[in-house]
């Protein structure tokens, strides 16, 4: 993740919201990761020129048990800038790894030792921090398995081949157990880790511009809005790139969608082909109408009334805007319609009326 994805998810924290307790985690998390900077498997690099964007991973549970003694830790003697953290009044010891903070000898309240801790800048960050590391639907987050980027772990080249490199055109990836919360970044982070292979690799024989891959965006509307206040960011600003520059590089893209209204309007302005089933909102209508020539306004008007599986294709795949039937997928996916009548009505009428409600 950017920094600014990483602070948002952790902690809430808008992109441009410079606060002292941001700062701090900046620093710390430059910090972290120059300490791996000789452990990557990609190799050393230099420690001055890393950034809290650069993509080192690091110890997020260490990052909460600095922060956590930062908050919590006594000391015997009151000015603890001029001291080392040998004067910490320590009971136990904790465990960053099991999210057990260290605990220490409570603090006086008469200005005699143990002093507590003046270092309470990250107490706004502190709990939001511990209550996402114990949230155990983001373990596939904080817990990755063997990809680590370290030396004898996986990396991202890694993540990528369990992508695409097999004997398969398609690939799916099903991002329904992924919690709400991490929807926009996921889909930010993997339209953009695509793209950057993409990017630096369109040379190569084996990816980029001799190896093009197509992107296929489900569900667009909800990760994609035409809306410029939506905290939902991340994922609309790597598609738009995709969109305005990915060609050049070997990465098309498809955006599916029931509310085309919905969508980027930058995204839509660099759509070449529409392919568009049964409408009825004036609103979706008239993003497609606005897309097809000026004659075409009787065949726009056909959108209403169209069957299942009849579209009409508008664009460059195809020289004039026709209505065609696509072939209905064999068997039938899960999203079918249910027999409303046979259901609740105990009537045994023909899949193609169900609402057919003869005595």
């Amino acid at each position: 993740m950017t920094f600014d994805e990483f602070a948002f998810f952790l902690v809430g924290r808008l992109p441009g919201d410079e606060r002292p307790e941001t700062k701090e985690l900046r620093e710390k998390v430059i910090e972290l990761k120059r300490l791996n900077a000789d452990k990557l498997k990609a190799g050393s690099i230099d420690k001055e020129s890393i950034t809290a964007d650069s993509p080192i991973p690091f110890d997020i549970h260490q990052l909460w048990f600095d922060f956590d003694k930062e908050l919590n830790a006594t000391y015997s003697v009151a000015d603890i800038n001029a001291q080392n953290d040998k004067t910490e009044e320590i009971v136990k010891e904790g465990d960053p790894k099991k999210l057990i903070p260290a605990s220490y000898k409570p603090y006086s309240p008469d200005n005699k030792p143990p002093y507590k801790s003046k270092r309470q800048t990250m107490y706004p960050y502190v709990s939001k921090i511990y209550s996402r590391l114990r949230d155990s639907r983001f373990d596939f987050l904080f817990n990755p398995g063997n990809f680590s980027g370290y030396a004898g772990g996986n990396d991202l080249d890694d993540l990528l081949k369990t992508w695409i490199e097999h004997d398969s055109n398609l690939t799916i990836l099903d991002l329904n157990g992924v919690p709400f919360e991490l929807i926009d970044i996921s889909i930010g982070l993997i339209s953009r880790i695509i793209f950057d292979s993409m990017y630096w690799g369109r040379n190569e024989e084996y990816t980029g511009r001799n190896r093009p891959i197509q992107m296929i965006f489900e569900e667009a509307h909800s990760y994609l809005p035409n809306n410029e206040s939506s905290t939902n960011v991340y994922a609309k600003k790597s598609v738009e790139r995709i969109f305005k520059e990915g060609r050049k590089f070997g990465v098309g893209a498809m955006v599916v969608s029931q509310r085309p209204s919905e969508i980027s309007e930058t995204i839509l302005s660099q759509v070449g082909t529409f392919i568009a089933l049964r409408l009825t909102n004036n609103g979706d209508k008239g993003r497609v109408q606005s897309a097809a020539p000026n004659n075409m306004s009787s065949l726009i008007e056909l959108l209403p009334s169209l069957r299942i599986g009849e579209a009409i294709v508008i664009g460059e795949a195809i020289k004039v805007p026709t209505r065609v039937r696509i072939g209905l997928v064999t068997p039938r996916p899960d999203s079918k319609d249910p027999v409303v009548c046979r259901n609740f009505c105990n009537l045994d009428c023909p899949v193609s009326h169900p609402f057919n409600l003869r005595p």
